[in-house]
């Protein structure tokens, strides 16, 4: 990536890689054809918010959306090329903006990211209204004539709301591939029980997935951190979701906690 340049990288699907929001949204391509929907098909015939933008300049969509890729942690050109938050709050002073006007700018913005096809699951959605209703609060307050815009404050960056990322949680709606149930590994009478040999395998990539907003079922130190508290969930058939281990199994984890959690 390079940062202040036109180029971002498109939407990143990957495991093992947490994408930034703007990532997610598909990238600045993605957020500018979101603005160019935005001002010239909604706001421009719209008679409540379009006369707040009838002398905007040409390139009005691209500022915006180069404003959303930057917050969204994406490329810093609106820093760059247009003087970051400072320039943003200059233009909203004086317009006294209503809490209709506020209110239909967020309807319209999240109806032109149902349109131009912003990805609509929770995670994103949630971290992208969370944003547009800020940011518009923000611009509401700053536009009043009575208003004093503090100076000098860093540009915003949005991030995941409560760390719920893309792949946080198991969908309701995902494709239910057919697991092979994983054997119990029996360590011998004299065996000392590990994590990576006798644990780890114990852990399937969707219970790995399910869990991962809370602490990781594939690394050492998570696992033995909350080591009673899964063991306990084990023992009650409360855990993986999905049905419970065999007591066989359940032994063996129980087995690793009594003997000292070796990694």
């Amino acid at each position: 990536m390079q940062a202040g340049s036109g180029y971002f990288h498109d939407r990143v699907d990957d495991s093992q890689h947490e994408p930034t929001v703007a990532e997610w949204a598909g990238g600045l391509a993605a957020l500018t054809r979101l603005t160019h929907l935005f001002y010239e098909k909604y706001v421009s015939q719209d008679p409540l918010i379009g006369p707040l933008f009838a002398h905007m300049s040409p390139d009005h969509p691209e500022r915006v959306a180069a404003w959303l890729a930057e917050v969204f942690g994406g490329p810093t050109n609106y820093s760059e090329k247009y003087g970051g938050y400072s320039h943003m709050v200059s233009q909203h002073v004086g317009k006294r903006i209503t809490e209709a006007q506020r209110a239909r700018w967020v309807s319209l913005m999240c109806q032109s990211a149902d349109e131009v096809g912003l990805p609509a699951d929770a995670e994103f959605r949630a971290a992208f209204v969370s944003y547009i209703e800020w940011g518009s609060r923000l611009a509401f307050e700053n536009s009043h004539a009575d208003a004093h815009p503090p100076e000098h404050m860093p540009m915003p960056h949005w991030w995941w709301v409560c760390n719920a990322t893309p792949g946080s949680r198991v969908s309701a709606l995902a494709a239910q591939p057919e697991e092979q149930p994983v054997p119990a590994v029996q360590p011998a009478v004299d065996e000392v029980v590990s994590f990576k040999t006798h644990i780890k395998p114990l852990f399937r990539p969707k219970d790995r997935q399910s869990m991962k907003f809370a602490f990781d079922l594939w690394s050492y130190q998570d696992v033995k951190g909350h080591a009673d508290g899964i063991l306990q969930h084990l023992q009650a058939g409360s855990m993986p979701c999905d049905g419970a281990w065999p007591r066989e199994t359940v032994a063996v984890f129980q087995r690793w906690v009594e003997g000292g959690m070796q990694e």
